[in-house]
């Protein structure tokens, strides 16, 4: 009898040990991305073992080597936008969208330039972040021809590369003008230069009104529906993350470093900027929204290519 009972103890107790084990989230996150700010916390705060989580960090090279990633699966997770999800979606790809920022890339001058319109950049030389795929890069090129029927790439000089190269390019007046991520135009307008557009505005000159998150979580829909409780149990945690970010100087100290940057200017205008852009609501309207933005820059891009038209179901993520 009492063996029995010391079987069925540790039964119980061998069980028990298993279901609260951790699962195991892989999440790529660029080196100075604010992921990185986010995983730092949650690790400092414990916030990962308060919701059974372990999460395995990979460290990316650039947001396409992250789009790699994850469709290579050696990722479960990344950071990047929708506009990529719902392309991937009309080919077929099961990937989706959690929303969680609403901060905007810039396009950035000097603070003496004469470019004051969208019309002023004809002839000029225009850095862009990123590639020609870029969602801020398509929503400028839809916005100059909308409103001031301009071709930049026929009549503009354009540069993509990498945001602190271009950064530099800007700073030693190789470039009249930049269009760059936020936290790179972040620490340009602290350094004194003057933002000319930011996303928002774009999308309003394109008739866009709903603020329609910009950066959010993507992962496969059918790798959320196998790990329904770890993926929830991370959002709240980056949620959770980012309240304390923003609201306790103490923990936002400890983030710093991992901004490579030592000017209080320049990292106060990131934190500003990143909390500003947290999303509060989203909903049927913002959606909406985004499939009117999604037929902009698709035509922008040649729309041929892409003959389906609209949002495609499942690129923002129910839970």
């Amino acid at each position: 009898m009492k063996t029995a009972l010391i079987f069925l103890m540790l039964s119980v107790l061998s069980s028990t040990s298993l279901a609260e084990a951790p699962v195991t989230i892989r999440v790529g996150a660029l080196a100075l991305g604010t992921l990185h700010w986010e995983l730092a916390v949650i690790k400092e705060e414990g916030l990962d073992q308060e919701q059974g989580l372990k999460i395995e960090s990979q460290t990316l090279a650039s947001p396409d080597a992250g789009r790699i990633s994850l469709m290579g699966h050696s990722v479960d997770l990344i950071v990047t936008d929708w506009i990529w999800v719902a392309q991937q979606r009309r080919q077929g790809q099961d990937f989706t969208f959690s929303p969680f920022s609403l901060a905007h890339g810039a396009l950035m001058v000097p603070a003496d330039s004469s470019i004051r319109t969208l019309k002023d950049l004809r002839g000029k030389r225009l850095g862009v972040a990123g590639g020609g795929l870029d969602k801020n890069w398509r929503l400028l090129e839809a916005a100059s021809q909308k409103t001031a029927e301009l071709n930049l790439e026929k009549e503009a000089t354009i540069t993509f590369g990498a945001p602190p190269l271009l950064s530099r390019s800007l700073e030693e007046g190789q470039l009249d003008a930049l269009l760059t991520y936020w936290n790179h135009a972040a620490k340009l307008e602290a350094l004194g230069y003057r933002q000319l557009l930011d996303g928002r505005s774009l999308q309003h000159l394109i008739g866009i009104t709903d603020d329609v998150p910009t950066l959010g979580y993507v992962f496969s829909a059918a790798w959320a529906k196998d790990h329904s409780r770890a993926l929830q149990g991370f959002l709240k945690a980056t949620n959770k993350a980012r309240g304390r970010l923003c609201e306790s100087d103490a923990v936002w100290a400890k983030v710093v470093p991992l901004t490579a940057e030592s000017d209080p200017k320049v990292t106060a205008a990131l934190r500003h900027h990143y909390c500003e852009g947290r999303v509060e609501t989203f909903g049927q309207k913002e959606e909406a929204s985004a499939a009117k933005i999604l037929d902009v820059v698709t035509a922008a891009d040649g729309g041929a290519k892409n003959a389906s038209k609209g949002l495609p179901s499942g690129t923002f993520f129910t839970p």
